[in-house]
This record gives C-alpha cells, sequence and structure tokens, in this order.
C-alpha cells in the first residue's frame, strides 16, 4: 500500500458531536474536530447561531484536536448553527444543526402557601415547565400525568390525594417510567398519613413515627364521711380506698382531702401528689364522731377545684349513705358543667345506695360498693393515652452529600449549608443516600429505581422554611434542578430512536424501550421530515422497527420529528448529517488504518518518495519459489504410490 502525503491545511472543523440530550434549560455538551494537516496556528472555536455566539473555546493548533464546547439552548426543536475556526488570517466554518427538545414537564401537587408553584419554578429555571396537578379532577390529571416527566408530592397529605389519583401515580410510576419526587415538611411524609399506603411501599425511605405516652395531669379532692355511723370498719375501708385512689396518681397531678362531721374542714389542702407523707398523716389523724353533713363539703370542693388547671378535676365522696336532704342535683350539675366529675362509694353500708348513685349520675362519674376490706375497687380517675410525635425537626442541621460524580456532575457538595428543619426518616436497604444528616445520620435526600422509574424523596420543603439557608447558596438552583432531572422519567417515551446512513439512505430505527401493559403495547413509531414527509416503518421484530428514506447530498441534513402513536404530542427532534463531506473536511482518525491492513496481509506500507522496483518483490518470484515445493512433494507421492502398487499380495 502506498501512503499519499497529503498537504497543509488550514485549522478545519470537520465533526460536531453532542455527548448528552440536548434540552432547553440544561446545559449542552459538544465536541467539535479540528484537522490543521501539517499543524496550524492557534485559534478560537465558535458556535454560531447566526450572528449571536452560543459558546467559544480556544485551539492550541495541533494537527487533530478534539475542541470542548458548552452552552444553554433557549429554544426547542431545530437550531441551525455554524462552527467556525479563526486561526491567523483563516476562518472555516462547518455548518450543521442541532436537535433541541423540549423542557422536561413537572407536575407540581403542593399544599403549601400560594405562589408554592412559582417559586419552584423560578429556582429550577427554564430546564423545566412546571404545572399544577389537581387531584380533585382524576380524569384531567390522568391526561397531565401522561405527558409529565416528573411529578412532584410537596408537603402533600392524603386527605389531598383521592385513592384513584394516587394508584393513577403508582402505575405511571411502576409500568411507564415517570419519575416521582415526595418532598415536604410539617404535613408531608408521616405527618402526611402516608402510612400503610401503595406511595409509601414506593419510598426509597421508611416513614418514622414516634408515638408518646401521656399521662394527662389530674386534681383529685377526696371528701370523706367522718361522721359516728362511719366509726370502727367504714372510716378504714375509706380510708384504704383513699390511699389505693392516690397511687393511681403521677407526682404532676394533685390532691386534696376534705372531711365531714357536721362541719366541714380541709384536712390537706390541694397538694402535689408527691406529698405523700403529709397526705398520710392527713388521713391517719381522722376518726369518725359527730354528725353527716355532705353538701356544705361538696362546695368547698367545688370552689377548691374551680382555681386548679389540670386535665382532669374528679371529686370522690366516701361515706356510709346516711346524708341529709338537699339540692344536690343542682350542684353536682353545675359542677359537671365545669368538667368537675363526682364519684361515689358506698362503704361498708348496704349492697346499693339510691342517693349515691343518683350523685353519681349526676356528677358524670361512677358509683362504687365497698362492702369490705377484700373489695376495694379500682378507682378511674384519668384515662391515659398515647400521641403521635411530630417527625419534622426544627431548628438548625448540619448536612453532608454522599455520591459521587454520576449524580451530582460538576456541582461542588463539599459545603452545603445548614437545614432549618427536616422530617425525620430512616433509609430503605437497597436506596442512595445522597444527603444526610451530620447528627443521627438522617436520611435528607434518597433515591432508588421502582419499576420503570425512580423514586426520590427529599425531607424538606423545596421552596419553604426547611430550605431557607439555602436560598442565598449560589449553588441552590443548580442542585434542586439536578435532583429533578436526575430523577425524572429516562424511558418515559416507548420508543428509543438511532439514526444510521446505509449507502444512499438513512436508516431511523425505533427501538422499543419497555414492554407494557395496556395501551402501550400497542404503541406504534411514527416519525416526519420537517417539511412534513411522513416515514414508513417496517417491523423486524415485536420490539424494533425500520423506516427508510434517501440520504442527503453533502453537507446537508435531514431533519426528522419522531415520537409514539400512544403519545403523539411527545415528539423527539432528529438530525440525520450526510456522512459525504469535502475532501478536507475528512477526519483522519476516520481513515483507513493501513499498517493493520499491510501486517493482515503480509504487505508493506510505501510512501510517494519510495523505490518501489526495490521495495516491491515481483509476483512471479514468490509463486516460483513455492512451486517447487508442490512438485517435490507431488513426486514423492507418486514414487510412494508406485512401490506400494509393485508390492506382492497375500491371498485372503
Amino acid at each position: 500500500m502506498v501512503r499519499v502525503q497529503s498537504g497543509a491545511t488550514k485549522p478545519t472543523p470537520v465533526s460536531l458531536n453532542w455527548i448528552n440530550e440536548i434540552r432547553v434549560g440544561t446545559t449542552a455538551r459538544l465536541q467539535v474536530t479540528v484537522v490543521a494537516r501539517g499543524g496550524g496556528l492557534p485559534g478560537t472555536v465558535e458556535l454560531r447561531a447566526g450572528d449571536e455566539v452560543l459558546a467559544s473555546a480556544e485551539y492550541s493548533g495541533a494537527e487533530r484536536e478534539v475542541v470542548a464546547l458548552q452552552f444553554e439552548p433557549k429554544r426547542a426543536g431545530f437550531v441551525d448553527v455554524q462552527v467556525v475556526v479563526s486561526a491567523a488570517d483563516s476562518e472555516l466554518e462547518l455548518a450543521t444543526t442541532l436537535p433541541v427538545r423540549q423542557p422536561r414537564e413537572l407536575l407540581y401537587m403542593t399544599d403549601l402557601q400560594d405562589g408554592a408553584t412559582d417559586k419552584l419554578s423560578e429556582v429550577l429555571g427554564s430546564g423545566f415547565t412546571v404545572s399544577v396537578g389537581d387531584p380533585s379532577a382524576a380524569d384531567e390529571f390522568g391526561k397531565a400525568l401522561a405527558t409529565a416527566d416528573l411529578v412532584v408530592l410537596d408537603d402533600v397529605g392524603t386527605e389531598t390525594v383521592p385513592t384513584e389519583v394516587e394508584q393513577k401515580i403508582v402505575d405511571a410510576v411502576a409500568n411507564e417510567g415517570l419519575g416521582m419526587v415526595m418532598s415536604g415538611g410539617r404535613s408531608g411524609f408521616g405527618s402526611g398519613g402516608w402510612h400503610d399506603h401503595p406511595i409509601e411501599s414506593m419510598l426509597p425511605v421508611e416513614l418514622v413515627q414516634k408515638e408518646e405516652k401521656r399521662d394527662p395531669s389530674t386534681s383529685l379532692v377526696i371528701v370523706i364521711d367522718t361522721s359516728g355511723s362511719m366509726s370502727g370498719v367504714r372510716v378504714q375501708l375509706a380510708k384504704e380506698v383513699s390511699r389505693l385512689a392516690m397511687r393511681r396518681l403521677m407526682p404532676h397531678d394533685k390532691v386534696g382531702i376534705v372531711e365531714f362531721f357536721g362541719a366541714k374542714r380541709w384536712a390537706a389542702p390541694l397538694q402535689p401528689a408527691s406529698n405523700q407523707i403529709e397526705l398520710q398523716r392527713a388521713l391517719n389523724r381522722m376518726d369518725a364522731g359527730g354528725g353527716t353533713v355532705i353538701l356544705p363539703a361538696l362546695e368547698e370542693s367545688f370552689y377548691g377545684l374551680q382555681n386548679i388547671d389540670t386535665r382532669y378535676k374528679h371529686v370522690l365522696v366516701l361515706t356510709d349513705g346516711g346524708v341529709e336532704a338537699g339540692d344536690f342535683e343542682s350542684l353536682m350539675r353545675r359542677m359537671a358543667g365545669e368538667g368537675i366529675n363526682v364519684s361515689t362509694v358506698l362503704c361498708g353500708g348496704g349492697y346499693h345506695s339510691e342517693f349515691l348513685v343518683n350523685i353519681a349520675n349526676w356528677g358524670k362519674g361512677r358509683f362504687y360498693n365497698v362492702p369490705n376490706r377484700f373489695n376495694l375497687p379500682e378507682i378511674l380517675l384519668k384515662q391515659p393515652s398515647t400521641a403521635k410525635l411530630p417527625s419534622y425537626r426544627p431548628g438548625t442541621h448540619a448536612i453532608r452529600a454522599r455520591g459521587g460524580a454520576g449524580w451530582w456532575g460538576e456541582m461542588d457538595t463539599s459545603n452545603v449549608p445548614m437545614l432549618a428543619g427536616y422530617v425525620e426518616t430512616k433509609s430503605r436497604p437497597g436506596s442512595e443516600v445522597l444527603l444526610e444528616t451530620v447528627e443521627g445520620n438522617h436520611p435528607i435526600l434518597s433515591t432508588w429505581r421502582y419499576g420503570l422509574g425512580r423514586v426520590t424523596t427529599l425531607a424538606t420543603e423545596p421552596v419553604g422554611e426547611g430550605t431557607r439557608p439555602w436560598k442565598d447558596w449560589n449553588d441552590y438552583g443548580r442542585m434542586l434542578a439536578r435532583i429533578m432531572e436526575r430523577s425524572a422519567a429516562d424511558t418515559r417515551d416507548p420508543f428509543r430512536f438511532e439514526v444510521e446512513h446505509d449507502g444512499s439512505e438513512v436508516v431511523l430505527h425505533a427501538i422499543r424501550q419497555r414492554a407494557r401493559l395496556g395501551a402501550a403495547v400497542d404503541a406504534k413509531p411514527f416519525a416526519r421530515t420537517d417539511d412534513g414527509v411522513d416515514l414508513a416503518f417496517v417491523a423486524r421484530s415485536p420490539n424494533r422497527f425500520i423506516a427508510r428514506t434517501s440520504a442527503s447530498n453533502s453537507g446537508s441534513v435531514l431533519k426528522l420529528l419522531a415520537g409514539s402513536s400512544t403519545t403523539p404530542d411527545r415528539t423527539e427532534p432528529i438530525v440525520a448529517v450526510s456522512p459525504i463531506v469535502d475532501e478536507d473536511a475528512v477526519d483522519p482518525a476516520a481513515g483507513l488504518d493501513l499498517e493493520a491492513i499491510a501486517a493482515m496481509t503480509d504487505g508493506r506500507v510505501l510512501t510517494m518518495d519510495s523505490d518501489w522496483s526495490r521495495e516491491i518483490k515481483p509476483r512471479g518470484q514468490r509463486l516460483v519459489g513455492l512451486a517447487g515445493y508442490f512438485f517435490l512433494a507431488t513426486l514423492i507421492v507418486f514414487l510412494c504410490e508406485l512401490v506400494w502398487r509393485r508390492m506382492p499380495r497375500r491371498d485372503p
């Protein structure tokens, strides 16, 4: 083979490639290959759209150099651009077209303050079109869900999301590749009631809901009959019942003791139940003697409880049932109306007292019968309860980032500002924690795959009180946009399209990205040229379709809009650049590898100034040398066969 030496050329752009999808509002990264045979002078490489310079970079003057460019597209569709290389007095350009996709569609659901949608859109920038999702209309919400790349539930509770809408979201994420982000504060996650809901099973975190056992405060006034009829066993029974009632109280409760024996007096004023010694002394000092006048004692307990601020207020009356007549009903009903319950205990008397039963009924309390010391009752004064503690943790919390460049890209996450509040959760096995608190290692940003989609949780409000310190962080918008972009659907469209050239034709491959149920199985690809000519697809297999069209002339670009029959509004711009280029615009790296071909064929690579007559052996000389060996081998075989045939044979 002979290598033809080409003359020196000026720095020429020979190709423009993009290494990621080009979308409005995101950074498009391009690579320009510049060739200058024989070397060139340093210069600049610019990407222009008409008179506007979209991006520029320096060119070092090497014979072949790949120059990186990046810019942020402002509009979707086909953008005609020129790559211009300027060096010394030369300026050469390469004209082509960039396919720019629409911004990602974000469906936003929130119960936050008014204006949250505008705030989120402002933080994210032009890379997302934020629309409000109205879950009250299930059909309209389903249509909006079909065209969205991402659904965000921000501080949303279950009372806002009907069961039908929740199931639509779950199906779209698992079976159609929709992305989902759940974020929020005081009204989201566990506080929003998502426990035991289908959406909870999709989250990469477990919802933490701690409970606190609460013993409500109680004030108890014990009214003991110490009249003469209570002498002996009865007054001792009253004391034992009083001791049992006080044991059920906590130190923060209050207790007072009133005795009546014709007159009334506070044996022990209202005081903390922890003062057991003084309270026991008051009981021990009591002895029976005197008449029975109970109404003034009840009035005294009523007045004493009016100045006490506790959750429950209770009066416990212990007597043998022999009391004076009086207007007890009106007093009891008044006490019950002000939240004071009155219970009665019949001590050592008969098995029933109609008077004490009526007192308990009017006072909304209970009646107890204590015939002897073997039947002491459990006095119910209050009902302990459990309360769910809020999972939202306000305050100042230090945050650290995890995860590599695959998630964060070129962002610097070494100094993430503190949070003003977050929801405490627990990461699930298999999830990836990307942000966490320094204290407690509680996940702030977690993600994982669920079915065909990706689900991410941000345990704070993106535009609320929790991220207030982040608003002055220069990278906050980039970080939030990165979170949404990485969580958005990457297999949302039913088909993935690839372009190749086959001689004089352009071949468009439509490859099904997922096998889904329902209408997606019947989805068919379509493509039309920029001037409205439809391409006909032929099925090569259930998941692959091919369409062909004539190739463009040298330097021209074929513009196509491709999509699916099930999502006709979601089209993808595609360009097919003609591989036919001028001789000066050929990339040397795309040429033949002469050394490899020569090595495989036992040949040589020669230059134009070589002495071909001395370098190349005549073809005949090589053939004659081989012919001698073949002749000798044939002669030996002939002689062996001749000897074998003349050897005598034995009879069988």
